[in-house]
């Protein structure tokens, strides 16, 4: 199942997430579990099957990483985010420096907010900035630059959590 066929989205990057969260919520509406308890054993389990692929779907066309990551198995490129993590040598520094940039922020000045807030407004602006670029090597299908956009933003995302 394609899940951009699923939510009725074209196959890009760059996608209109209000109808993706439309679209969500009239199949979870059309193939919720709990409408199905009086059928069949074997209709449950094709409902419920569906549904999981409903919220899978979802969540992977939700976030820009596993959206990007999802079209490039669609066109034949299979990628392990866990390696992508590990083989950035370039970006990986940078991470530790944004991270080591963290922890003074949360030491020094005692987690103040202004120092958190712009810390995390930059984060913000370099992920927004490889979503761009990963729609713009996208629609180049320039599959290298956007498995090194993919590393940026994985990690990116993983200081944001922080």
């Amino acid at each position: 199942m394609n899940y951009f066929t699923l939510f009725q989205l074209p196959k890009k990057f760059r996608i209109n997430k209000d109808l993706l969260h439309k679209n969500f919520y009239k199949l979870h509406l059309q193939f919720h579990p709990d409408l199905f308890i009086n059928d069949s054993e074997s209709k449950k389990k094709w409902i419920l099957k569906k549904s999981i692929e409903i919220n899978k779907g979802y969540k992977t066309l939700k976030s820009s990483s596993n959206r990007s990551i999802y079209l490039l198995f669609l066109n034949g490129i299979k990628v392990n985010q866990n390696k992508l993590l590990s083989e950035n040598q370039y970006f990986l520094k940078k991470y530790f420096f944004l991270y080591e940039e963290l922890e003074i922020i949360k030491t020094k000045h005692n987690s103040n907010i202004i120092h958190l807030n712009n810390f995390f407004k930059k984060i913000e602006d370099e992920i927004k900035n490889c979503e761009n670029l990963l729609d713009y090597e996208f629609n180049n299908k320039n599959w290298n630059a956007i498995i090194n956009i993919i590393s940026q933003l994985l990690f990116l995302k993983k200081i944001k959590k922080t």
